[in-house]
């Protein structure tokens, strides 16, 4: 039983790879920006109805700085 449940834990810690500080930070901002888009939303919500549309300019730069960071960390777990 013991080298059974060795076998599984090697097995599945092959498939682990090596964290990179970009894949941190990756996944750190975007936990952030979650945490973000739920107080804009409330922020929002907040709002008189007659105030008109809600310019979202933080995106412009939230969003690129994201998919570059993503695009970024998939290469490096992906890569051999």
């Amino acid at each position: 039983m013991k080298n059974i449940l060795c076998n599984l834990g090697s097995s599945f810690f092959f498939f682990m790879k090596k964290i990179t500080k970009i894949q941190i930070a990756t996944v750190f901002l975007i936990f952030a920006y979650f945490i973000w888009e739920l107080y804009v939303w409330f922020w929002s919500k907040s709002q008189p109805e007659s105030g008109g549309a809600i310019i979202r300019v933080d995106l412009i730069i939230i969003y690129p700085i994201l998919l570059i960071l993503l695009i970024i960390s998939l290469y490096q777990y992906f890569k051999k």
